[in-house]
């Protein structure tokens, strides 16, 4: 008889074993250093009785943000596509911005917001889940510092952070 407390899988899942992709940048998605996988979190209240107070599980759920840290290309095509996607969405100069936003782009068939997959892989390098976030839009873009005081060469990255409707996550084996 199977011992029924031993796992079926015992690699461990390494934290290089992966591919990411959001379809509306498609200048990032070949220099993605990192991504995260975000935590959720869902609401509580409270059900008072004369004793203690009980909690009860909510219901709503609070995805976290999506974060993408991105070596910045030397024309900074990246960099450029996520601040105009910010810019274009908080118009800060015309409602032009965000119409032309709002258009759907024939490109990548994305407008205000996009899709985005991140694929974990085994230890073997094979596919074996895929999460994909659903309407995602940028919140932020961190500051790029250009320095003459540091002696090594270090390229530039920058994080750019997301909101998402929700996530899915698929086993693809």
């Amino acid at each position: 008889m199977a011992n029924v407390t031993q796992p079926i899988n015992k690699n461990f899942l390494s934290q290089v074993g992966f591919q990411f992709n959001i379809k509306k940048l498609p200048a990032v998605n070949f220099f993605v250093q990192s991504v995260n996988l975000p935590g959720i979190e869902m609401g509580f209240s409270y059900q008072d009785t004369p004793f203690v107070n009980i909690p009860i599980a909510g219901d709503h759920i609070k995805y976290n943000d999506l974060t993408v840290t991105f070596k910045v290309d030397e024309d900074m095509s990246n960099y450029i596509q996520v601040s105009d996607w910010i810019i274009g969405l908080g118009f800060p100069d015309s409602f032009d911005q965000f119409k032309s936003l709002k258009e759907i782009n024939q490109l990548s068939g994305e407008g205000i917001v996009s899709d985005a997959s991140l694929i974990i892989t085994t230890s073997a390098r094979n596919p074996s889940i895929e999460v994909q976030f659903l309407d995602i839009f940028p919140r932020s873009l961190t500051d790029l510092v250009f320095t003459t005081t540091d002696n090594t060469l270090e390229y530039l990255a920058a994080t750019a952070t997301f909101k998402y409707r929700r996530h899915i996550i698929k086993r693809l084996q």
